[in-house]
Formats: structure tokens, sequence, C-alpha cells
């Protein structure tokens, strides 16, 4: 009988927490970073930042989530 720890499904579901995680993270900073650039008027500099942002937010939110998963708590 197969390992319920091992199977396909968790690891399927593993994948699409973290994509979703970083995608929203950079669709956020996107949505933030124009909106500085409107307010400032510093076009494409607000953008930029908010995708490192948005990235780095996105992959913050997904370490914990891989450690409890994974048991490394």
């Amino acid at each position: 009988m197969p390992n319920p720890q091992q199977s396909p499904w968790k690891g399927l579901s593993l994948v699409s927490v973290i994509g979703m995680d970083v995608g929203i993270g950079t669709y956020v900073g996107v949505w933030l970073g124009k909106k500085v650039d409107v307010y400032l008027n510093s076009a494409p500099w607000g953008l930029v930042g908010g995708v490192f942002v948005g990235v780095a937010t996105g992959v913050l939110v997904a370490v914990p989530i891989i450690k409890r998963l994974l048991g490394d708590s």
C-alpha cells in the first residue's frame, strides 16, 4: 500500500500553493507599483520596485507553508 505522505496530490498542492502565493504577491506588487508611479510621476521605477517587493513577499509567504508541509517546523 502506498504511503499517503508520498501522494502525488500532496506535491501538486504544494506547487499550486507556491504558484498562487508568488503570482498573487507579484500582481499586488505590480498594482501598487503602478499606483506609486502615477502618484509620484516616477515611471517605471515604482513598477520595478513593486515587482521586486511582490515577488519577495510571495516567496516569504510560501516558505513557512513549504516548511510545514515538509515537516521541518
